[in-house]
């Protein structure tokens, strides 16, 4: 790991076959994959985030082949994950019902500390040979004389600093904030608003191992026990009442208002440690226009971002970021323009069938068909 510091002690004219913005699971997969397919001169600049909880915390038991793959297997062992026998959700009716992993034949899933999860793959990326870089921030982009990316990237403290590389990988979620910066637009089809808080648990063993989603006519509830004896929940709704949730005795009494969610936080002696930390996202259903050019992809979120309803989660970020990597890979070795076109046709086709999955999924809850959350997404 190389700090904002020290970047001055690198040689001026340095420059990478690959750089990756952004230093979520996304970007390090991507970096951790181009490492196993002998691609090592990567750097990533991890722009950091916002302290607190994000969405993203469930991961399918799919993830385990991914992590094997991308050699953090053991790691993610040692940090103790919650096993997850699966999800239980009120949708489309008051009762629940269970998706079970294990009953389905498919192993078990794991609930993880999300910011420990995204240390461990960091970690990994200059144990590869990769170089990581902490505390700065992404100015302008521009062309070197050699026609490489030359990436103005600014300290916490001031000054100005550049990274060059051959290739640009844009891993910086949502914000797309490589590529926009090169002109490319994103077709958004819908916009989640969301009011999440973590709460410690006086009983965590009385939760079940299982995430759970609650519809109700403001929109829908997601909980989830965490490593640690917490316990998050998090309100999706309407952008424009979000506001109104961030106060919040408005959003407890709301989650009191509630059968399931409410049973779950009396079952655990659910406490919220600091009433005033409640954590605002946005969750869009969006891709880009175009996800590679003749230098430069975008992975992850950036590429394509999906409704956290359909659960896709930390998994679709290791995927894509190993998809990403097999075509650069490709691309870095001679494959031409082809490797990179597959890459796309692949985020466009998945982009596709989420659509689909995520119309499904709202379809089934009609209980409140003419309240103004699902009037916009069962008319999508």
């Amino acid at each position: 790991m190389v700090s904002a510091e020290s970047i001055d002690a690198m040689a001026a004219n340095a420059r990478h076959a690959v750089a990756i913005v952004g230093g979520g699971a996304a970007g390090c997969a991507t970096a951790l994959a181009l490492a196993a397919r002998g691609v090592e001169d990567v750097v990533v600049v991890d722009m950091g985030r916002a302290p607190g909880w994000r969405l993203g915390e469930a991961l399918a038991p799919t993830a385990s082949a991914a992590l094997q793959r991308l050699g953090v297997w053991d790691a993610f062992l040692a940090q103790r994950p919650l096993a997850s026998a699966g999800s239980c959700a009120s949708w489309g009716a008051p009762e629940l019902g269970y998706n079970d992993f294990i009953v389905a034949g498919h192993g078990k899933g794991w609930h993880v500390d999300r910011a420990a999860f995204d240390a461990m793959l960091a970690a990994a990326v200059p144990a590869r040979g990769g170089t990581l870089l902490r505390g700065l921030r992404l100015g302008a982009i521009g062309r070197d004389a050699d026609g490489g990316h030359v990436l103005e990237l600014h300290g916490q403290h001031g000054g100005a600093r550049r990274v060059r590389a051959g290739f640009l990988v844009d891993a910086s979620g949502i914000a797309a904030a490589a590529v926009r910066r090169l002109g490319v637009a994103r077709n958004e089809v819908d916009c989640l608003a969301f009011v999440a808080g973590v709460f410690a648990l006086e009983r965590a063993d009385a939760i079940p191992s299982q995430a759970l989603l609650e519809a109700c006519r403001d929109g829908w509830w997601y909980a989830a026990k965490l490593p640690g004896g917490r316990m998050m929940l998090a309100l999706a709704l309407e952008p424009r009442r979000q506001r109104q949730f961030l106060d919040t005795a408005a959003w407890l009494a709301a989650a009191q208002q509630t059968q399931h969610v409410a049973r779950w936080l009396a079952q655990g002696g659910a406490t919220l440690p600091d009433a005033d930390a409640l954590i605002a996202a946005l969750g869009p259903s969006a891709i880009l226009s175009r996800v590679v050019g003749e230098d430069w992809l975008a992975v992850g979120d950036a590429a394509s971002a999906y409704d956290p309803l359909t659960a896709h989660g930390i998994v679709k970020a290791l995927q894509d970021g190993e998809a990403a990597a097999h075509a650069l890979a490709a691309r870095l070795q001679g494959g031409g323009a082809a490797p990179l076109a597959a890459y796309q046709d692949g985020v466009f086709a998945r982009f596709r069938a989420y659509l689909r999955e995520r119309g499904a999924l709202y379809a089934r809850e009609r209980r409140w068909a003419q309240a103004p959350f699902w009037q916009a997404r069962l008319a999508a």
